[in-house]
């Protein structure tokens, strides 16, 4: 129960105005008596009018103290409730001027308080919305290194619930010792589903009086690569125009020399002239479809995305390589989201990519399985071939180790599990023999 002690000022007010009624009423009270004394009125009939004038004067002294006291009670509470950050209560209106004007003020403030308190809770839910559609993770710490707000994506990487996260002390683990304790602006995380390298911005602030910490992690591989990948995308757009621009009227003229030599009776040796705009017209024709290939990667449609069965995808795309030894350890209700017809070119190319790097081998065999990690789906593929002779340029477009390779099969592969949020890592296998096909599906594990 509040105390009214906030307001003795009131009371000492209403203090003074009882004495002062007191201080009339009395003296009135024995003039009244003695006039009646005098002009001989019964002292009986004193006596009563004189207890009923005292009763009436108590009777108008404890109203006066209650409805104070009441008055009081009233606002204490009122001024309670708002310094419990309830702002929904009212004062009522009463008879006293003084009373009223007082209520007035408080109901008003109480109003404003509300209308501040209601706009700051939207605020917050705004911000809490923004922070959720942020890719990259964001965590604020108070002084004792508690988190006080975070995102989903930082909650998933630093694994505490969203409920609990005032409890989670961030130093606690690694990651956390790492955000807390770097003094440049990159990070490493070597952990399954977050290795690579990251963006760090700190930076602190006051809330409240009390220092507060923000912490702000980018992943940096995914910027580079879409950096990387638009670089790539515009280079190859001005090779597809120029190229073409030269190919198509080299095949067509090519062409035209053919039928005039076929049907031009007087050239005794038609032969040399005949092999030389064949080779033309082939390595034009060659070059045009190199171009073209290529062109997938800046053509590439967005995923069209539903659930899909893994194990039963690696198995169709494995009936397309009958010479294939497939040993799979895949869950049958393991299931990803992607596009179909998308994953199923990745596992086209890995799978050409293992037949390719086995073909010395009498058994040639893939080794696949499946788990979650984290939230994470982790896919992985081995096989026991020759293994990565260059692996800093496998993902590089033009560039390929094999005599008639074009150099696009894992670009395409890596810029496909990109827009499923998706990454591919290729590393050999630690015993030395064949390599491993790494990939994970971001989120997906749930």
């Amino acid at each position: 129960m509040p105390s009214p002690k906030r307001f003795s000022y009131l009371g000492t007010m209403f203090d003074k105005q009882q004495r002062l009624v007191l201080s009339f009423s009395i003296p009135l009270l024995l003039l009244l008596l003695t006039v009646l004394m005098l002009v001989g009125v019964s002292g009986y009939l004193v006596a009563f009018i004189a207890a009923i004038f005292s009763l009436w004067l108590c009777y108008l002294v404890v109203a006066i103290r209650a409805e104070t006291q009441y008055q009081i009670n009233t606002l204490s509470n009122l001024i309670e409730a708002m310094i419990q950050g309830d702002y929904n209560m009212r004062s009522r209106l009463n008879d006293s001027q003084g009373l009223n004007d007082i209520s007035m003020l408080l109901n008003q403030l109480a109003d404003t308080l509300l209308n501040q308190k209601m706009a700051a809770k939207e605020s917050r839910l705004l911000l809490e919305r923004m922070l959720e559609q942020m890719d990259a993770m964001v965590l604020i710490t108070n002084e004792q290194g508690y988190v006080v707000m975070s995102n989903q994506y930082a909650r998933q990487v630093f694994n505490f619930d969203a409920v609990k996260q005032t409890q989670v002390h961030l130093p606690s683990d690694v990651k956390g010792k790492q955000v807390t304790e770097c003094s440049d602006e990159i990070l490493n995380f070597g952990k399954a589903g977050q290795a690579g390298q990251y963006f760090l911005f700190k930076d602190s602030f006051l809330n409240q009086g009390k220092q507060h910490q923000l912490y702000i992690i980018r992943d940096a591989n995914r910027l580079l690569m879409e950096k990387e990948r638009k670089a790539w995308q515009g280079l190859l757009r001005v090779l597809s125009h120029e190229l073409n621009n030269s190919l198509t009227p080299i095949i067509g003229i090519s062409q035209q020399l053919q039928k005039k030599l076929a049907h031009e009776d007087k050239i005794t040796d038609s032969s040399q002239w005949q092999a030389g705009i064949g080779i033309i017209s082939e390595r034009a024709s060659s070059l045009s479809s190199f171009i073209n290939s290529y062109g997938e990667l800046t053509h590439l449609p967005p995923p069209q995305k539903s659930m899909h069965c893994l194990k039963a995808m690696i198995e169709d795309t494995a009936v397309l390589y009958p010479n294939l030894r497939v040993s799979l350890a895949i869950d049958e209700s393991l299931a990803i989201h992607v596009d179909k017809k998308q994953f199923e070119q990745v596992l086209v190319n890995i799978f050409k990519n293992a037949q390719e790097a086995m073909l010395n081998q009498p058994v040639p065999s893939l080794q696949i399985a499946a788990k979650v990690e984290q939230q994470n789906i982790v896919l992985q593929i081995q096989d026991t071939g020759i293994g990565i002779s260059n692996p800093d340029n496998l993902f590089v477009p033009f560039y390929s180790t094999k005599p008639q390779g074009s150099g696009i099969g894992l670009a395409l592969c890596r810029q496909i599990l990109f827009n499923h949020n998706a990454s591919i890592t290729l590393s050999n296998n630690p015993q030395g023999i064949g390599a491993c096909t790494t990939i994970i599906f971001n989120g997906q594990g749930n």
